[in-house]
């Protein structure tokens, strides 16, 4: 009996070294393969960028190659350090073996700058507020608002709430109906949205948005467009009725 018993633990004695060894082989071939320079990240892919430059995103992850792509490029800051910009909706880091690293961007578009002093807060459709800059942007411009809330990253406020809200979405409309306005002034619950300098549309947010979704406003413009006209304004004072003068007020 003691003999088999002194067996029965020579063979456990026996089986624990060879799983321990094959663990250790394992862990090591992990290991070398890990660090080896075929995984050693060469490259970088950036899909999904508009407001920015693959250079200029690739700069703001602090994106290296040369460190390896498990243990010597962290994902996770390349992510957080991108998503601090506030064009940044939603990012995502892959690895893509063997060495490369794809990044992923849903970014913010901006819609609108609101006039704020001497300087222009620009907005998405949605208000968050992208960026403040001293230079005109070449998209819509608002005037008329009165900030209450300004913060980037954040939905802007205004004393209009509701007319900023309906001017937001008329903007959703206009982008999606083959319509433009280089600017619009808010006031007292109207809009005067300007298509030319001195061709203007004038009515509330909810009528012209309308207008547009049914493209009679598109076609006024059109055969204004056709006879060389360029001057005057286009009056949406309710549910298809559009009328246009020479004159601007």
């Amino acid at each position: 009996m003691k003999e088999e018993r002194a067996i029965k633990r020579k063979k456990r004695r026996i089986k624990f070294v060879v799983k321990l060894g094959v663990f250790l082989l394992i862990c090591g071939t992990v290991v070398f393969l890990l660090k080896a320079p075929f995984f050693n990240v060469t490259k970088f892919e950036v899909e999904g960028n508009n407001y920015y430059t693959e250079d200029e995103i690739l700069v703001m992850g602090n994106c290296k190659t040369g460190g390896n792509i498990f243990i010597g490029t962290d994902i996770g800051d390349i992510r957080t350090r991108l998503e601090k910009d506030a064009y940044m909706a939603s990012v995502k880091v892959k690895r893509v073996l063997p060495y490369t690293i794809r990044i992923e961007l849903d970014e913010r578009r901006q819609t609108a700058a609101i006039v704020y002093g001497e300087k222009y807060v620009v907005v998405d459709s949605d208000g968050t507020v992208l960026r403040k800059t001293g230079v005109m942007p070449q998209i819509t411009v608002l005037r008329g608002l009165t900030i209450s809330k300004l913060s980037v990253g954040e939905k802007i406020e205004a004393e209009e709430k509701v007319l900023l809200r309906q001017t937001l979405q008329l903007l959703k409309v206009m982008e999606s109906s083959n319509m433009y306005f280089k600017s619009i002034e808010l006031s007292e619950g109207k809009i005067k949205a300007y298509i030319l300098d001195n061709l203007i549309c004038r009515g509330t947010p909810e009528n012209i948005m309308k207008a547009m979704e049914e493209d009679s406003l598109q076609l006024v413009v059109q055969e204004l467009f056709d006879r060389k006209i360029e001057r005057g304004t286009i009056q949406i004072s309710g549910e298809k009725t559009i009328s246009f003068t020479p004159k601007i007020d």
